[in-house]
C-alpha cells in the first residue's frame, strides 16, 4: 500500500491521492490545478506525485474558489497572487 504523506528532507509531503481524499473530490481535479501550477513544485514518490503539505490551504483556497465561486482553474492563479 502506497503512503499518502511522507517526509522528505525534513518536510511534509502529501500525494494527489491524498489531497483528494482529504478534501473528498476527485484526483482528476487535484491533477488538474497541480498541471496548471497552482500547487508549487512537485516530488516522485513510489510513482505518484507529491506536493509540500503546506500547500493544502491553498487546496482549500482553490476548492471554494473553483467549486463554491465557479472560478475557473486558469485564472485561479491571478487572484491568489500575493501582492
Amino acid at each position: 500500500m502506497t503512503r499518502v504523506r511522507f517526509t522528505l528532507r525534513g518536510e511534509t509531503f502529501i500525494t494527489l491521492e491524498g489531497i483528494a481524499e482529504c478534501y473528498e473530490c476527485e484526483v482528476e481535479w487535484v491533477r488538474e490545478v497541480y498541471d496548471l501550477g497552482l500547487l508549487g513544485r512537485g516530488e516522485a514518490y513510489e510513482g505518484r506525485t507529491a506536493v509540500p503539505g503546506r500547500m493544502l490551504e491553498r487546496v482549500a483556497q482553490l476548492r471554494r474558489l473553483c467549486v463554491y465561486h465557479g472560478v475557473d482553474p486558469t485564472i485561479v492563479e491571478l487572484l491568489l497572487e500575493e501582492d
